[in-house]
């Protein structure tokens, strides 16, 4: 492919700003009700760890996937029913899933902290493992948080909650911010943790320029034992959404780390700009591409100094976001 040199023209800084999560809102909820089965989650395999599925119920979908979109962060959700409190999973129909404000204040007696809607879970029979996006850390000072609702004071030992943020192309792993398997009684032994909505928060500024992926664990055997969530979010963060990942296997940028002089290989996708920001989200540098469809080169040599920047190259598919260092 021909390749197209491209000159950078200096634009005056200015603070770019992002947060990205999920309140589930943007699936509408359900009412859950047991009479007669109007409104449950059902699933019937029981016998082995699979992905759920949105379930239509009488009452509707009922909601427990959902695909990033904009600043929403989507998830999905494994169940292994064959974990102690299995093997029944969903099989007897549960209240599990994205659920009206109606829903939550019935069941918990609160509301959302947040909008009109929140997840709900209860009586999983196995363990549950919710998997947001990955999500690129921006900034010099990223936070996360989230809000959540355990409700029952008689738990068993072999229910546990696990929240976790893992993390990669990190000095770090993962940073767990509650695990109640440590605990010699499990989830009883932190009353603190039950009866009321409470917010889990973590500063993530040790993590700056990483890739963040939060996970939920969950695992119960009764009705009673009931978990809510809501107003999760990474602030700034930018969320890698499905065309990102799409855009992984038809754009690259190398070499990486470099003198400045790079090339994004196209593997035909039309290209609109390119931006580049250092790792405080600052606009440094962007370009019109002009809808290119061709390999791009880069010549930054004069206008970065050594350090840290991300890329951020605008195509019709979406964004692709890397971070590059120029030595």
């Amino acid at each position: 492919m021909k390749n197209k040199l491209l000159s950078l023209i200096f634009l005056l800084p200015s603070l770019i700003m992002s947060q990205v999560g999920n309140g589930f809102e943007n699936t509408p909820g359900v009412t859950f009700n047991a009479v007669s089965n109007a409104c449950q989650y059902f699933d019937t395999n029981t016998t082995t760890a699979h992905t759920l599925t949105n379930y239509n119920a009488n009452c509707g979908l009922v909601y427990v996937t959902e695909a990033s979109s904009g600043v929403t962060l989507g998830y999905s959700i494994v169940l292994d029913p064959t974990t102690p409190n299995g093997p029944v999973g969903f099989s007897d129909g549960d209240y599990f899933g994205v659920a009206t404000a109606a829903s939550i204040q019935s069941e918990l007696g609160f509301a959302p902290p947040e909008g009109t809607q929140a997840f709900f879970m209860d009586d999983v029979d196995g363990t549950v493992t919710m998997t947001f996006d990955q999500v690129d850390l921006v900034g010099s000072n990223p936070q996360f948080s989230m809000q959540y609702f355990l409700d029952d004071t008689n738990w068993d030992i072999l229910d546990f909650f696990r929240v976790t943020i893992q993390f990669s192309d990190c000095a770090s792993p993962a940073l767990t911010l509650i695990d109640t398997t440590t605990e010699t009684n499990g989830i009883d032994d932190l009353p603190g943790l039950q009866g009321s909505w409470q917010l889990l928060s973590a500063d993530l500024s040790a993590n700056a320029a990483c890739k963040a992926q939060l996970v939920i664990e969950f695992s119960s055997n009764s009705g009673a034992e009931q978990l809510a969530l809501d107003a999760i979010d990474f602030i700034p963060g930018l969320t890698l959404s499905t065309d990102v990942f799409d855009l992984n296997s038809v754009l690259s940028i190398y070499p990486n780390p470099s003198n400045g002089l790079m090339t994004i290989k196209n593997n035909g996708v039309n290209l609109k700009a390119v931006n580049v920001t250092d790792i405080n989200g600052r606009l440094i540098k962007t370009i019109d591409l002009n809808n290119s469809s061709t390999n791009a080169i880069l010549d930054l040599s004069t206008d970065l100094a050594s350090g840290l920047y991300f890329i951020t190259v605008v195509s019709e598919k979406g964004n692709l976001v890397k971070k590059i260092i120029i030595e």
